[in-house]
């Protein structure tokens, strides 16, 4: 049994640097709902989650009921304190949906901006009975939300592993984790958070995010390299990472397109006569590439983001 968990707190406009629309909370369940719905079109027999600090708007709450998604409620237990990070405060929630629900035996973690495409049956087999998660390739001196990978290294080394190299950093829009792993990492994700908790008193650096503490926790458990199945795809207009090969996925990471994409979807999602419940796969894929941005931009589209990638260009 596998069991798809979107984990969300509530948090304050100014931890969401990605989104551009007023109402932030709607955004996110618009967004949450079409993430829920992708999966279920592509998976009907899977249980879907949400693990929350707070209960679901009415409007959503329906919505995500039709889904058949069932509601748990988690306390923000791991809240960081006023100041330990600029942004992406409500990552760290992460923290306490991990182990939840404890009966399944393999849980995907999801953001609540992702597509599915396609089945999770090949993903999920290849991870096995390792922890599924996405690495990203950034330099070992880039700043990651207030974190270097050279700095994370002293962190790790601190915590008792030994560090040849800088550590690897993973990506928390997608963690596949099988229950008998989820004991050492919840163990380990513990211990980095009260290390980063003690050096944040002392004004030092720390692990600020939960990809941070996820990466230190990984270290723990083997690991099998989700980039084959899932990828982090930007379409913002200074930022675009598309290459064509989206189509071959079956998870769409889109970051920048919860005020936009994921608003578009959420009418169909939510239709059941509608495309995104009836197109067969190849259909859906291409219609869904359109909505995202990724192929087919509408003229008005394709001039903003041309402007973005011109803007980025001349201020390198």
């Amino acid at each position: 049994m596998i069991s798809i968990v979107i984990p969300f707190v509530r948090a304050s406009a100014e931890q969401s640097p990605n989104i551009r629309a007023d109402n932030h909370l709607a955004t996110y369940y618009r967004a949450m709902v079409v993430t829920f719905a992708s999966v279920r079109r592509w998976n009907p027999d899977v249980d879907l989650i949400l693990v929350t600090n707070h209960t679901a708007p009415e409007e959503f709450a329906r919505q995500l009921h039709g889904l058949g998604v069932s509601e748990q409620l988690e306390p923000f237990a791991h809240e960081p304190p006023a100041g330990f990070n600029r942004s992406f405060a409500a990552s760290l929630y992460m923290l306490d949906a991990l182990g939840q629900p404890a009966a399944a035996k393999q849980v995907l973690y999801v953001d609540p901006d992702v597509l599915c495409v396609r089945p999770l049956g090949d993903m999920r087999a290849a991870c096995g009975d390792a922890v599924g998660a996405l690495p990203l390739s950034y330099p070992v001196d880039h700043d990651v939300n207030g974190l270097t990978r050279r700095q994370a290294a002293e962190l790790h080394t601190e915590l008792g592993e030994a560090t040849d190299s800088p550590p690897q950093h993973f990506g928390g829009e997608c963690y596949v984790v099988p229950a008998g792993l989820a004991p050492t990492l919840i163990d380990r994700a513990e211990s980095a958070w009260r290390l980063s908790l003690d050096r944040y008193e002392r004004h030092e650096s720390r692990f600020t995010t939960e990809e941070h503490i996820m990466a230190f926790a990984l270290r723990g458990v083997p690991v099998v390299n989700l980039s084959p199945f899932v990828r982090r795809i930007w379409t913002a207009a200074r930022h675009r990472t598309v290459d064509g090969c989206e189509p071959e996925l079956t998870l769409w990471h889109l970051p920048a397109e919860k005020d936009r994409g994921f608003a578009e979807m959420y009418s169909l999602a939510t239709d059941r006569d509608s495309w995104f419940w009836r197109a067969g796969a190849d259909e859906f894929t291409q219609r869904a590439a359109r909505s995202m941005g990724l192929s087919n931009r509408r003229p008005s589209r394709f001039v903003r983001d041309l402007a973005g990638a011109v803007y980025s260009r001349v201020r390198r």
